[in-house]
């Protein structure tokens, strides 16, 4: 497409959003809901091509939450500024981490895997409260740092989600019971009025609810050969990235689809989660446009939420598009910048957790401020040649414990219009 062609498609776009407006003007009106949505149609596709103008032809690749794709010192330093590396996470600013005396985190997996005696070696104690038991070595605070801190740029949830540090086994977190917002209401009671004066105030009772955290542990399992062990060059520093790898996606895989039973209640499993039925006569296993707009309509804050998809969802929303005027052109719904995509504007996400195309909340419109994670910061790992002892294979495991859940319990009730949720999915398509 050439410039001049993506100049007329943005001044279009802008024409159509400004005829809306005055529209409404005209009538002398506020923009309604379905307007609303169309304006943020306009806005997205705007985006869109004015990416395209400063980097034509950009490739395809997957959106990175914050910090991502920046050099290492400036990712940090975005890491850090956001507070959710592990110094400013568990408030150890300023403080220096234990190393347990090695030199380096390859020398630790080196010393554990010998299987040889090591005073260095933290052996954690069989027993932990509200949990089975564990057993394994402690990690030391500047490795755990490393591997939570390494992951974080890759996650999506731990960057968006309201995060917790959680120092016991439970942790409790008030919140408003602000469901019924249908006489005005919000925050679990607040309501404005207007007193004339002199007038005796009418006393207001705010609800108050409280959620509960669990810390529950996670396990991360790797097999590897004796042979691969015994001959393999740098065999740590590959077993270290992948743990860094694993504890990232585990994190977000819970809290995307965990079920809640022993685990972590992921977003799309939520009770407050407001399902979209597919359009009429939709076929199976596809994504039209009014799934999307359904559900932008339903979200309780959609210029705070993000999309989530399963990569098979790819190829259907490289299809969607906005027809521009009477016989006009077609502008994409999917933009991409920097790597990074929009729909409506909102940032758009892939993650292999999500269903694949076509199956029950395989699309997802999150605002992930209503999401609550706690995270320990203790980390052990542990290694046994009992379980594959036929196979000749070790077998490592890494623990670490969280917890996560909707920090809404039902769905909101506005005072007019339909129900909202922070939490939106598609029903299945079959």
């Amino acid at each position: 497409m050439s410039y001049a062609k993506i100049r007329a498609d943005i001044k279009a776009l802008s024409d159509e959003k400004f005829r809306l407006v005055a529209h409404a003007k005209a009538q002398g009106r506020e923009t309604n809901s379905k307007e609303d949505i169309l304006i943020a149609e306009f806005d997205g596709a705007i985006q869109g091509l004015k990416a395209e103008l400063e980097e034509p032809g950009a490739p395809l690749t997957q959106p990175r939450p914050q910090g991502a794709g920046l050099g290492k010192a400036k990712r940090d330093a975005s890491i850090a500024g956001n507070g959710r590396d592990y110094k400013s996470f568990f408030n150890l600013a300023g403080q220096g981490l234990d190393n347990g005396g090695f030199k380096n985190c390859a020398e630790f997996l080196r010393v554990m895997n010998s299987g040889r005696f090591d005073p260095r070696l933290d052996i954690q104690a069989a027993q932990v409260e509200g949990t089975p038991s564990t057993g394994g070595f402690s990690v030391p605070s500047q490795f755990s740092s490393e591997w939570l801190d390494a992951s974080l740029p890759t996650e999506i949830v731990r960057n968006l989600c309201r995060t917790y540090p959680m120092e016991s086994e439970t942790l409790g977190i008030g919140g408003w019971d602000g469901a019924d917002m249908s006489a005005g209401a919000t925050h679990g009671g607040f309501t404005m009025a207007f007193e004339g004066e002199s007038q005796t105030a009418t006393p207001q009772t705010a609800k108050v609810r409280q959620i509960e955290l669990h810390a529950r542990m996670g396990a991360i399992y790797v097999d590897a050969s004796i042979e691969l062990i015994q001959d393999g060059r740098n065999f740590e520093t590959n077993l270290e990235s992948a743990l860094k790898k694993s504890i990232g996606y585990g994190i977000d895989r819970y809290a995307i689809t965990g079920s809640g039973a022993g685990c972590p209640l992921g977003a799309i499993n939520s009770a407050c989660k407001i399902q979209v039925e597919k359009a009429t006569g939709q076929a199976a296993d596809t994504i039209v446009y009014s799934n999307l707009k359904s559900m932008f309509a339903r979200q309780l804050n959609p210029q705070n939420a993000v999309w989530l998809f399963n990569a098979t969802s790819i190829p259907d929303l490289l299809e969607q598009s906005v027809a521009v005027g009477v016989g006009g052109d077609f502008v994409p719904l999917l933009n991409e910048k920097d790597g990074k995509f929009h729909i409506f504007g909102r940032p758009v996400y892939f993650h292999a957790a999500m269903p694949a195309i076509g199956e029950n909340d395989d699309c997802a419109f999150i605002d992930w401020n209503f999401y609550a994670l706690g995270l320990r910061k203790e980390v052990w790992i542990d290694q046994t040649d009992a379980v594959r002892w036929l196979q000749r294979e070790k077998s490592f495991r890494i623990l670490l414990r969280f917890d996560g859940q909707c920090t809404l319990d039902q769905a909101i009730e506005p005072e007019n219009g339909d129900t909202l949720s922070p939490i939106v999915t598609l029903g299945e398509r079959v």
